[in-house]
């Protein structure tokens, strides 16, 4: 291992592999990307129906949990985030969903100049390798392998009929020019396996001589001298050591992991600082606030006659999909977090979709693991798309290997209850569509027999999850409560950035991580034009 290189990327992540690719495509530029998971060589990586077994493994993920959340029971919510090689892309659905227009036009009108949809259309375009369309939205020359999932379950093709029947137009492409309506999920699977920002950013480059990985490495602190980022500190089997940049760092690390980084460096509110005996290189009191997520709510139906997950994930049943998956990469495991989904507005004040349903053909529980046990039937899941809660994280000591706290305070805003009640009732109104109701659909516990608005929330509030979006600890802008510039630089810390989902102004209408893509992309544009 080097200890001194021109640019030192901490996290292996999203944005972190897009970042290393474009920094390292010039020879004179020598980067050191450091991961503090392992490689991602375990085998449900690649499976895509494994992902939720990954989500309590503490060797490929975080293992996060909230603090218990006062307005959901006092719950704490499982927040799995990838540690390992392509961060949580290696981990999460696969859904690629990039969002509305409105919401980078938000971004930009906040502040943030070059952050608006006209400019980052164009990264998405790049990035993008679209096996299914071919128009402005779309680009097939880039390194990320995106294809329309092909359902092969009839559950879904009846749960898509259902959608027409219900009076929800079709959209072909959520990516495209509208988002509204049904259809079904684009997603990053290649061949029948996972295709993660590890697979389409970082391993075709990993033999240039200028780029140095070094995984399995815990980034302890930044070093800061004279308010300049100068070098990281980290430990790994091989002891603590001091890696110095002769001119970056930045920190890809997600929501969670960069703006605890911060902290630990004395970059932060100087009172939770202080608290923790943190020395204070610089009072930035945004990191860690303006804390942001979806919630979900899971609708199950056990159903008559339809063939689901419940039944094809029976023990004899499964020797015959390892079979198909293993030589031939097709069949049940090769099935995204979700096939068919569906975006629509809960208002009809609302310009734009504000609510999302990802559907599966099956349904289940969480195990003590994470994973989850399958039963017969099927399951709409509702999000609302633009929560008002804000939440925060702050460190619960000065030692780097111990979690910091993570209080997401979800629902603290009532406003955010009413759309997922009425999405509610709009899972509840497609399932009595003609296509479903001859499958005799019943409504499954826990929410059975809640009908009115008092006994939706009540439901809400004891059985919603996280859809594992956190973004914004690190917000993007130039008010008092921002933690980077538009060019991602650290407010008060020279040769410092941040670039990743913490960075997000705002919450995006959709699934994240496409977008963490294009920020790896837009930070290494703003690094390469100051050259």
């Amino acid at each position: 291992m080097k200890f001194s290189h021109k640019y030192i990327i901490v996290g292996a992540g999203s944005a972190g592999c897009v970042l290393a690719n474009k920094l390292s495509a010039d020879p004179n530029n020598s980067v050191l990307l450091i991961e503090a998971g392992p490689m991602d060589n375990y085998p449900t990586i690649k499976m895509p129906l494994g992902a939720s077994s990954l989500f309590k493994n503490k060797k490929y993920g975080w293992g996060y949990e909230t603090e218990p959340e006062p307005n959901l029971n006092n719950r704490s919510i499982n927040w799995p985030r990838g540690k390992t090689l392509g961060g949580s892309s290696s981990i999460n659905g696969m859904l690629y969903i990039r969002g509305q227009s409105e919401d980078y036009e938000a971004w930009e009108n906040s502040g943030n100049r070059g952050w608006g949809y006209r400019d980052l259309i164009k990264q998405f375009i790049n990035l993008e390798n679209n096996q299914n369309h071919e128009d402005q939205y779309h680009g097939s020359f880039g390194p990320l392998w995106v294809e329309t999932y092909q359902s092969s379950l009839e559950a879904s093709r009846v749960f898509m009929n259902a959608c027409k029947e219900s009076g929800i137009n079709e959209n072909r492409d959520f990516n495209g020019a509208d988002q509204e309506g049904f259809g079904t999920y684009q997603v990053n699977i290649k061949n029948g396996q996972r295709f993660s920002a590890a697979d389409a950013f970082l391993k075709p480059i990993l033999s240039r001589s200028n780029l140095e990985l070094i995984a399995n490495t815990l980034v302890l602190k930044i070093i800061i001298n004279n308010k300049k980022a100068v070098g990281v500190k980290i430990k790994n089997r091989q002891g603590t050591n001091v890696v110095t940049a002769d001119s970056e760092i930045i920190l890809c690390g997600g929501a969670i992991n960069s703006p605890q980084i911060l902290m630990l460096s004395g970059i932060g509110p100087k009172e939770i600082l202080r608290k923790i005996n943190v020395p204070v290189n610089h009072d930035l009191p945004g990191v860690g606030q303006n804390l942001q997520d979806h919630l979900t709510v899971n609708i199950s139906y056990k159903v008559d006659h339809l063939q689901t997950f419940g039944e094809l994930m029976k023990p004899l049943r499964m020797i015959k999909n390892l079979y198909q998956y293993w030589i031939n990469r097709n069949g049940l495991l090769t099935y995204p977090a979700s096939d068919i989904g569906v975006f629509f507005k809960t208002n009809e004040n609302i310009k734009t979709p504000n609510a999302q349903i990802h559907f599966a053909p099956g349904a289940g529980k969480y195990k003590k693991d994470g994973a989850m046990e399958p039963i017969s039937g099927i399951t709409a899941s509702v999000c609302n798309l633009r929560p008002h809660s804000k939440g925060h994280i702050e460190l619960n000591s000065s030692d780097p290997e111990e979690p910091p706290k993570i209080f997401a305070n979800y629902l603290s805003n009532k406003a955010d209850l009413a759309p997922m009640i009425e999405g509610i009732k709009k899972v509840r109104k497609i399932f009595q569509s003609p296509s479903i109701q001859k499958f005799n659909p019943m409504e499954m516990s826990p929410s059975k027999g809640c009908e009115d608005d008092n006994q939706i929330e009540a439901l809400i509030r004891q059985e919603c999850l996280s859809v594992y979006h956190p973004v914004g600890t690190c917000k993007m802008g130039s008010n008092q409560d921002c933690v980077v510039d538009e060019k991602l630089c650290v407010y008060g810390i020279k040769s410092l950035r941040v670039a990743d989902a913490s960075i997000f102004p705002s919450i995006i209408s959709g699934n994240t991580n496409a977008t963490c893509n294009v920020v790896g992309a837009q930070c290494a544009e703003f690094i390469l034009e100051e050259l």
